[in-house]
This record gives C-alpha cells, sequence and structure tokens, in this order.
C-alpha cells in the first residue's frame, strides 16, 4: 500500500529540513512551510544554489507567537519576534513575491555565518516562496533506483531531493505516471499533479554538510535524458485541503487522461 514515509518542511526557505509527524496543508501548500526566504545585498533571492552551508541552520518558527528560532552548527542560536521593517520583493521562479524584511538580529547572523550580506524576509501571504508549485512529491522507490544506477550501490539521502511528502509503496518513478492525475493523501488532501520537477545544483549538496559531493544531476540524465532538465519527483496544485500525517494512505483517485 502506498503511503507517507515522510514529511519535509522548512520555515525559511533552504535551510536545514524538520520532519514533523502532522502537517495541516492549505491551498498555498503545507501550512507555514518556506514563509521566510533569504536575499542578497542586491535583493536577490538566497538558496544552497549560492550557500550550500545554508543546510546546516536549523529554523523553528511558531505562527502563533511570531517567534523564529535559528539554530546555527557552531552551537550559536538567535531568536526573538519577527518584527518587520521595509518592504520588498523578490524575484522567486519569475514571480514577484512581496514581502516584509525581517527586523532585528537575523540579518547580522546570517551574514556572518555566509560571509557575505544576508536578509530574512517574510513573504506578506504564506506559501508564495515555492519554487514552480506548493506541493512536491517523491517516491523512495525512485530514490533507491537512483543509488543503483552506480556500481557502488550508494545510497542517497531523501532530504537531498526536499520534496514535501516522501511516499512510500511505490515502483521505481511511479509518480511520473501520476502526472495529470489526482492523488488524495489523508483522509481529505488531494492534489492534481501538473509537472515533473526539475532538479539543481542543490541535488549535489550532501544534507549533513553543505558540500558538494556528487552530481546528481548528470547521473539523472544518464537514465532519464531531458533536453530542458533532469527531472526527479513530481509537482502538485491543491485542490482539496486537509490535515496529513506520517504513515497516511496514498491513492490515485483521478487518473491522468489519455493522451
Amino acid at each position: 500500500m502506498r503511503s507517507v514515509a515522510a514529511i519535509f518542511t522548512s520555515p525559511v526557505k533552504s535551510l536545514s529540513l524538520e520532519r514533523p509527524q502532522s502537517v495541516t496543508v492549505g491551498y498555498s501548500g503545507i501550512v507555514e512551510d518556506r514563509r521566510f526566504h533569504l536575499i542578497d545585498a542586491p535583493g536577490r533571492l538566497l538558496t544552497q544554489r549560492q550557500e550550500g552551508r545554508l543546510a546546516l541552520v536549523k529554523a523553528q518558527y511558531s505562527a502563533e507567537s511570531e517567534v523564529l528560532t535559528l539554530q546555527f552548527p557552531d552551537g550559536e542560536r538567535v531568536d526573538g519576534p519577527t518584527d518587520l521593517g521595509d518592504a520588498v520583493s523578490t524575484v522567486i521562479w519569475g514571480r514577484q513575491v512581496p514581502g516584509r524584511e525581517v527586523a532585528g538580529p537575523w540579518g547580522e547572523a546570517l551574514s556572518q555565518f555566509c560571509g557575505s550580506p544576508v536578509r530574512l524576509v517574510k513573504t506578506d501571504n504564506p506559501g508564495e516562496s515555492y519554487d514552480e508549485y506548493p506541493v512536491s512529491l517523491l517516491s523512495q522507490a525512485s530514490i533507491d533506483y537512483l543509488g543503483e544506477r552506480l556500481t557502488s550501490g550508494r545510497k542517497f539521502d531523501s532530504r537531498r531531493f526536499r520534496p514535501n511528502f516522501l511516499i512510500d509503496g511505490c515502483s521505481p518513478h511511479e509518480e511520473d505516471f501520476w502526472l495529470g492525475g489526482v492523488v488524495q493523501i489523508g483522509p481529505e488532501l488531494r492534489i492534481k499533479l501538473v509537472a515533473p520537477d526539475p532538479r539543481c545544483a542543490i541535488t549535489t549538496l550532501d544534507p549533513d554538510t553543505g558540500e558538494r559531493d556528487f552530481d546528481v544531476p548528470k547521473l539523472l540524465l544518464s537514465y532519464r535524458p531531458s533536453v530542458r532538465a533532469p527531472y526527479f519527483g513530481v509537482y502538485g496544485a491543491v485542490e482539496s485541503t486537509g490535515t496529513v500525517s506520517v504513515g497516511d494512505a496514498v491513492a490515485l483517485v483521478q487518473a491522468p487522461a489519455a493522451q
């Protein structure tokens, strides 16, 4: 039976992933997932593509108290209320995402960690810091199959691919064949699967160190050739909201239309 093996979220885009046991999913994705993002001095989006060590910074956020905590690998901890400052607009995957710079110690701590100016931004609306679509799915079988392409039998950590929902009980790349259909996760959530997930340099990073250790996009293209991008996993848009927990069933409730 297909089921949810893990759920991955981060209140700050590109920081270390959390693994909650249960989440609420709205039309903009998992509630408060990627509510914050980082920008550099000129106001461009800053992610692990530019600074892999961001994977080492842990973040926790309470929407009720509006308190954010950042834990750095050297033990430094920065926390407090997320008071808002100047309005900013960040280009994220071709979209202008409005937000406000977060006042306080965040920028200084992150700038010192990265060695260059960094600013923390809270989006005006929840769920706007996603890449192309609000929800991403990937099966454990696809990850296992990727490792089997190597004679070393390497096992890839699922965090490397940063899916919202990791799915068990599938055949390798089964999720590709759901594109255009609708999956139900748990008792209420329904997701329309709309696009394959293009993979970038972030997948070359070890999630425990933030260091580049393997060319995953090249490996993907070696057996999944594409002129556009190395695809791995799928993106979805929320059709019906709901709560999802680890272990919940995953079912294809509407098959893709025949091509």
